[in-house]
Protein backbone atom coordinates (compact mmCIF):
# COMPACT_ATOMS: atom_id res chain seq x y z
CA UNK A 1 0.00 0.00 0.00
CA UNK A 2 1.31 3.46 -0.80
CA UNK A 3 0.41 6.74 0.84
CA UNK A 4 1.32 10.34 0.29
CA UNK A 5 1.47 11.90 -3.12
CA UNK A 6 -0.86 10.74 -5.85
CA UNK A 7 -0.79 11.86 -9.46
CA UNK A 8 2.34 13.71 -10.56
CA UNK A 9 0.97 17.20 -9.96
CA UNK A 10 -0.96 16.61 -6.78
CA UNK A 11 1.64 18.62 -4.89
CA UNK A 12 -0.33 18.13 -1.76
CA UNK A 13 -1.75 15.15 0.07
CA UNK A 14 -3.66 12.87 -2.28
CA UNK A 15 -6.07 10.50 -0.59
CA UNK A 16 -6.78 7.36 -2.62
CA UNK A 17 -10.45 6.38 -2.72
CA UNK A 18 -9.85 2.87 -1.40
CA UNK A 19 -7.35 0.89 0.64
CA UNK A 20 -6.87 -2.64 2.00
CA UNK A 21 -6.17 -3.50 5.59
CA UNK A 22 -3.41 -6.02 6.32
CA UNK A 23 -4.11 -9.14 8.38
CA UNK A 24 -1.60 -8.37 11.14
CA UNK A 25 -3.08 -6.34 14.03
CA UNK A 26 0.00 -4.13 14.47
CA UNK A 27 0.09 -3.34 10.74
CA UNK A 28 -3.64 -2.48 10.86
CA UNK A 29 -2.91 0.10 13.54
CA UNK A 30 -0.15 1.67 11.41
CA UNK A 31 -2.36 1.72 8.30
CA UNK A 32 -5.31 3.30 10.12
CA UNK A 33 -3.08 5.90 11.82
CA UNK A 34 -1.45 6.83 8.50
CA UNK A 35 -4.81 6.90 6.73
CA UNK A 36 -6.37 9.14 9.41
CA UNK A 37 -3.44 11.57 9.21
CA UNK A 38 -3.81 11.73 5.43
CA UNK A 39 -7.57 12.21 5.73
CA UNK A 40 -7.12 15.11 8.16
CA UNK A 41 -4.48 16.73 5.92
CA UNK A 42 -6.58 16.29 2.78
CA UNK A 43 -9.74 17.68 4.39
CA UNK A 44 -7.91 20.64 5.93
CA UNK A 45 -6.17 21.45 2.67
CA UNK A 46 -9.40 21.16 0.70
CA UNK A 47 -11.18 23.51 3.09
CA UNK A 48 -8.33 26.01 3.28
CA UNK A 49 -7.24 25.66 -0.41
CA UNK A 50 -3.81 25.94 -1.91
CA UNK A 51 -2.58 28.41 -4.52
CA UNK A 52 0.85 27.82 -6.07
CA UNK A 53 2.91 29.40 -8.83
CA UNK A 54 2.92 25.95 -10.44
CA UNK A 55 0.20 23.57 -11.57
CA UNK A 56 -1.61 21.60 -8.88
CA UNK A 57 -4.62 19.31 -8.83
CA UNK A 58 -7.56 21.16 -7.25
CA UNK A 59 -9.50 18.15 -6.03
CA UNK A 60 -12.42 19.24 -8.21
CA UNK A 61 -14.12 16.55 -10.23
CA UNK A 62 -15.86 17.56 -13.46
CA UNK A 63 -18.36 15.63 -15.56
CA UNK A 64 -17.27 13.38 -18.41
CA UNK A 65 -17.47 15.32 -21.68
CA UNK A 66 -17.66 12.28 -23.95
CA UNK A 67 -20.99 11.67 -25.73
CA UNK A 68 -23.26 9.69 -23.44
CA UNK A 69 -20.96 10.38 -20.49
CA UNK A 70 -23.02 12.95 -18.64
CA UNK A 71 -25.91 12.34 -16.28
CA UNK A 72 -28.46 13.57 -18.85
CA UNK A 73 -27.56 10.85 -21.32
CA UNK A 74 -26.88 8.00 -18.93
CA UNK A 75 -24.44 7.08 -16.19
CA UNK A 76 -21.15 8.90 -15.98
CA UNK A 77 -18.20 6.70 -16.76
CA UNK A 78 -15.35 8.88 -15.57
CA UNK A 79 -14.95 12.33 -14.08
CA UNK A 80 -12.22 14.73 -15.14
CA UNK A 81 -9.80 16.27 -12.66
CA UNK A 82 -9.54 20.04 -12.25
CA UNK A 83 -6.20 21.86 -12.16
CA UNK A 84 -5.14 25.27 -10.85
CA UNK A 85 -2.23 27.60 -11.43
CA UNK A 86 -1.64 31.03 -9.96
CA UNK A 87 0.43 33.67 -11.73
CA UNK A 88 2.35 36.60 -10.25
CA UNK A 89 1.86 38.88 -13.25
CA UNK A 90 4.15 41.66 -12.02
CA UNK A 91 6.99 39.16 -11.59
CA UNK A 92 6.32 37.59 -15.01
CA UNK A 93 6.24 41.08 -16.55
CA UNK A 94 9.44 41.98 -14.67
CA UNK A 95 7.83 45.18 -13.45
CA UNK A 96 4.52 46.96 -12.86
CA UNK A 97 1.56 46.43 -15.16
CA UNK A 98 1.14 49.81 -16.84
CA UNK A 99 -2.10 51.31 -18.16
CA UNK A 100 -3.31 49.69 -21.36
CA UNK A 101 -2.74 46.14 -22.58
CA UNK A 102 0.25 44.08 -21.44
CA UNK A 103 0.93 40.64 -22.93
CA UNK A 104 3.02 38.16 -20.97
CA UNK A 105 4.23 34.75 -22.14
CA UNK A 106 3.43 31.81 -19.83
CA UNK A 107 6.48 29.76 -18.98
CA UNK A 108 6.19 26.89 -18.47
CA UNK A 109 3.00 26.68 -20.51
CA UNK A 110 -0.15 24.93 -19.31
CA UNK A 111 0.16 21.64 -21.18
CA UNK A 112 -2.94 19.78 -22.34
CA UNK A 113 -5.46 22.44 -21.26
CA UNK A 114 -8.82 21.95 -22.96
CA UNK A 115 -11.06 24.48 -21.22
CA UNK A 116 -10.76 27.02 -18.41
CA UNK A 117 -13.34 26.62 -15.67
CA UNK A 118 -12.61 29.77 -13.67
CA UNK A 119 -10.31 32.78 -13.66
CA UNK A 120 -10.02 35.40 -10.96
CA UNK A 121 -7.48 37.73 -9.47
CA UNK A 122 -6.64 40.89 -7.63
CA UNK A 123 -4.16 43.73 -7.87
CA UNK A 124 -2.78 46.66 -5.90
CA UNK A 125 -2.17 50.02 -7.57
CA UNK A 126 0.54 52.58 -6.85
CA UNK A 127 -2.20 54.56 -5.06
CA UNK A 128 -2.82 51.62 -2.65
CA UNK A 129 -6.19 50.87 -4.26
CA UNK A 130 -7.20 47.20 -4.41
CA UNK A 131 -8.90 46.02 -7.59
CA UNK A 132 -10.40 42.65 -8.37
CA UNK A 133 -11.05 40.93 -11.66
CA UNK A 134 -12.87 40.15 -13.71
CA UNK A 135 -14.14 43.73 -13.58
CA UNK A 136 -14.78 46.75 -15.76
CA UNK A 137 -11.31 48.11 -14.90
CA UNK A 138 -9.24 44.99 -15.60
CA UNK A 139 -9.65 42.60 -18.50
CA UNK A 140 -7.71 39.35 -18.44
CA UNK A 141 -7.43 36.85 -21.31
CA UNK A 142 -5.33 33.82 -22.18
CA UNK A 143 -4.30 32.99 -25.75
CA UNK A 144 -4.00 29.22 -26.21
CA UNK A 145 -4.02 29.26 -30.05
CA UNK A 146 -0.39 28.07 -29.96
CA UNK A 147 -0.06 25.90 -26.81
CA UNK A 148 3.75 26.12 -26.91
CA UNK A 149 3.58 29.96 -26.86
CA UNK A 150 0.66 30.67 -24.50
CA UNK A 151 0.22 34.27 -23.42
CA UNK A 152 -1.78 36.17 -20.82
CA UNK A 153 -3.00 39.65 -21.68
CA UNK A 154 -4.08 41.99 -18.94
CA UNK A 155 -5.72 45.28 -19.87
CA UNK A 156 -5.32 47.81 -17.11
CA UNK A 157 -8.00 50.54 -17.21
CA UNK A 158 -7.65 51.41 -13.51
CA UNK A 159 -5.82 54.69 -14.03
CA UNK A 160 -2.69 53.68 -12.10
CA UNK A 161 0.08 51.13 -12.47
CA UNK A 162 -0.48 47.73 -10.89
CA UNK A 163 2.41 46.99 -8.52
CA UNK A 164 1.05 43.63 -7.35
CA UNK A 165 -1.17 41.48 -9.51
CA UNK A 166 -2.10 37.82 -9.02
CA UNK A 167 -4.29 35.79 -11.35
CA UNK A 168 -5.53 32.24 -10.82
CA UNK A 169 -6.74 30.01 -13.63
CA UNK A 170 -8.56 26.75 -13.01
CA UNK A 171 -8.94 24.40 -15.96
CA UNK A 172 -9.45 20.91 -17.32
CA UNK A 173 -7.00 18.90 -19.40
CA UNK A 174 -7.25 16.40 -22.19
CA UNK A 175 -8.48 12.97 -21.08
Amino acid sequence: MSYGFGPQNSLSVFLASGFDLPRDDEEIRDVITTRENLTASAVNLREIAQYELREIITGQQWFDATPGGNSFNGPQTQNRTGYRRTFDLVALNQGPILAGATTIRIQPSLSGITIPTMCFGAATTTAAVFVFFPSMNIDFTMDNSNPAMQTLTITNNVGADLIQCYATIEYLKQG
